[in-house]
């Protein structure tokens, strides 16, 4: 007699339970000892089961960040849309970077210093247009040299720099926690001053000391 076929709650259901389990390994071990099969004992499934239900194991890891990205990708567009001088909102963007740094660090390691274990295939890159952060700096720098407050250059290069910029201050400390370097947030918190003000056709105030 054949299996009856498991419903969507149930494919839901199943999903989850991987996905708590990478999750939960992944926070343990660190990626360099994701496999699908600690994975599958983890969740108590079968490696078939993650290749069913996700395709690969990369799809599967990419997934466990894919819906809080999302969601944060939509707060950030909302509060860019409420700011109209286009430097402030450059600025307050690399700000709400950090902040999702330092409130939010398993994500923001997990989405954002994830380091691709050796077993896990590249993925197909993508524009970076198709970014939705990258969008958003990209958009703020454009408009600040059309009202010529911002310098000129390519407005998707210096978006890539100054979101460089930034991440490295964040990701610095922690790949060389041997070294007596600054905290990630008061690197990043100049860098974001640097980068502004030389981004600035007529450099913004220094800050009050």
């Amino acid at each position: 007699m054949a299996r009856p076929q498991a419903t969507e709650d149930q494919k839901r259901a199943a999903r989850r339970q991987i996905q708590k389990a990478a999750a939960s390994f992944y926070a343990e071990h660190g990626a360099a000892a994701v496999t699908a099969r600690a994975i599958a004992q983890r969740a108590g499934v079968s490696v078939g089961k993650i290749y069913a239900h996700f395709g690969s194991l990369q799809a599967l890891m990419q997934s466990l960040w894919m819906d809080p990205v999302e969601t944060l990708n939509a707060q950030l567009e909302a509060m860019a849309a409420e700011i109209a001088d286009p430097v402030q909102r450059l600025k307050a963007l690399l700000e709400a970077y950090v902040e999702i740094a330092l409130t939010r660090p398993q994500l923001f390691r997990g989405a954002f210093l994830f380091v691709r274990p050796e077993g896990l295939p590249k993925p197909d890159r993508e524009p970076l247009d198709t970014a939705p952060f990258a969008i958003l700096l990209t958009s703020s720098i454009r408009e600040g040299q059309a009202l010529g407050v911002l310098r000129g250059g390519d407005p998707q290069d210096l978006a890539q720099l100054v979101w460089a910029g930034v991440h490295g201050c964040l990701a610095l400390p922690v790949n060389f926690d041997r070294l007596d370097l600054d905290r990630s947030q008061d690197l990043a918190g100049q860098m974001i001053d640097v980068l502004v003000r030389d981004l600035s056709v007529v450099p913004p105030p220094e800050p009050a000391a």
